[in-house]
């Protein structure tokens, strides 16, 4: 889990530990990046907007690095638009699909509902 905002990742971490899932919790896009590599994550859950190191840019980088990864994109930031990428556009999501086309499997816009995150981590946890 990366995420800029130490109590979402908190309460993101304690909801799917519920679940049965390893969590690790980081605090940013650059610090996220060296947790993947350090170990590998079957599914990682990314912010988009983050400072220093955009969520766009860490799943690139995560797809760049190991391909299997699921990716969960969540952001609450900007104004609601239809769902189109305009770079010039600073909407949730225009953000997501951003997130999208970067390699996101799921995308979620916060605030969401716990139970559709856990569905989307089920979904793409390993059989």
């Amino acid at each position: 889990m990366i995420d800029d905002e130490p109590a979402v990742g908190d309460a993101l971490r304690r909801a799917l530990e519920r679940e049965g899932f390893e969590v690790i919790v980081t605090s940013g896009g650059a610090e996220g990046l060296i947790a993947f590599e350090r170990k590998p994550a079957d599914i990682v859950i990314t912010d988009i907007i983050m400072p220093q190191k955009h969520g766009v840019d860490v799943i690139r980088a995560i797809r760049a690095m190991r391909a299997t990864t699921g990716i969960i994109a969540m952001s609450g930031g900007g104004n609601f638009g239809p769902l189109a990428y305009e770079p010039e556009a600073i909407t949730t999501s225009a953000y997501l699909a951003a997130a999208k086309e970067a390699g996101a499997d799921e995308i979620l816009t916060k605030p969401f509902d716990l139970a559709d995150l856990v569905a989307a981590v089920n979904r793409l946890a390993p059989a």
